[in-house]
C-alpha cells in the first residue's frame, strides 16, 4: 500500500487578467484550500494592460498582484514554468486557479483556449492541479445571499 503524501507546503495560484467577479471568485475558492501560500499572478504580454491591470487592483487586500513578464507572449510556456518552478520545491502542492473564461476590456489572456492550454500544460508536471473555475461561480459571488438566524 502506497504512503500518502505530506505536503508541508501548499501553494495556489491564481492566474489573473482582471480584478473583476471572476477573479474575486477565484481567489475566495483559492482562500478556502488554506494554502501556505497564495499568489495572484498576471502574465504581462503588454505593459499599458499590466499598468491598468495593478492600477485596478486589489480586489483582496491580503494578496498582492505579481507581474511576471512573459517574452513573446509565450503564456503557456511561461505560466508552465512558473508553476514547476513552485512544485519543485521540496514538499510543495501547488493548485493552479483559473478563472473561467474572463472578458476583461483590459485583455483576453484566460478567454478563449488560452485556459486550457496553460491547465494542459500544468498538470503535466507533478504535484500539481488545476482548477477552472465556471463562470456561473463567479455571478453567483456577486447576488446578495439570504441568511437564516
Amino acid at each position: 500500500m502506497e504512503e500518502t503524501p505530506h505536503y508541508g507546503r501548499r501553494v495556489a495560484i491564481v492566474f489573473v487578467d482582471d480584478s473583476g467577479a471572476h477573479t474575486i471568485a477565484a481567489l475566495r475558492y483559492a482562500r478556502s484550500l488554506r494554502p501556505t501560500t497564495l499568489r495572484a499572478v498576471h502574465l504581462v504580454t503588454g505593459s499599458q494592460q499590466a499598468q491598468q491591470l495593478h492600477a485596478a487592483w486589489p480586489p483582496d487586500r491580503s494578496v498582492p498582484l505579481e507581474l511576471v513578464d512573459c517574452p513573446g507572449r509565450r503564456l503557456t510556456r511561461c505560466a508552465a514554468g512558473l508553476v514547476r518552478r513552485e512544485a519543485e520545491l521540496p514538499g510543495a502542492q501547488v493548485t493552479v486557479i483559473l478563472p473561467g473564461r474572463s472578458l476583461s476590456p483590459l485583455g483576453r489572456l484566460l478567454h478563449g483556449r488560452t485556459a486550457d492550454k496553460i491547465a494542459a500544460a500544468v498538470t503535466r508536471v507533478p504535484n500539481v492541479a488545476v482548477t477552472i473555475i465556471p463562470p456561473k461561480a463567479a455571478s453567483e459571488q456577486s447576488r446578495p445571499v439570504a441568511v437564516r438566524g
